[in-house]
């Protein structure tokens, strides 16, 4: 199902995401693709197209997350939520350490699992930017 989200709404979103990747931090400006709004609860899910229920994700972690709303917390085997940018603070479940984003919660560990947030790729470029100061 193709969901059009209109400029206006999409301005917001990358307003309220401070013009950045929800999940991974990546700013838009240094990305190869636009970002792009994520139903944080996908429609296929009863998810809404407003700003309570979108964030700003770069391409990678919108194609990672897909139509997932959660995981198995790989320390627990526990079916948890992903990470939801509307509802919680980053600061609460992740903590950037180096180029590494540290899970602190189940939340959080699901969402590095599942969006592969420190893959090597992905942690070459992110100390990339913080060398350069855009992280």
């Amino acid at each position: 199902m193709t969901v059009v989200i209109s400029p206006t709404l999409r301005r917001l979103v990358v307003r309220q995401a401070g013009h950045r990747c929800e999940y991974c931090l990546l700013p838009e400006a240094v990305a190869l693709h636009r970002h792009e709004p994520d139903h944080i609860i996908p429609v296929q899910h009863g998810g809404v197209t407003d700003p309570t229920n979108l964030a700003l994700a770069c391409l990678r972690c919108n194609r990672y997350k897909g139509p997932n709303v959660g995981s198995f917390d790989p320390l627990t085997n526990q079916l948890v939520p992903l990470y939801h940018p509307r509802l919680q603070v980053w600061d609460q479940h992740f903590r950037l350490v180096g180029a590494e984003i540290m899970p602190l919660t189940p939340e959080g560990r699901v969402t590095v699992r599942l969006l592969r947030l420190n893959d090597p790729d992905r942690l070459a470029e992110r100390q990339r930017l913080i060398e350069a100061r855009l992280l």
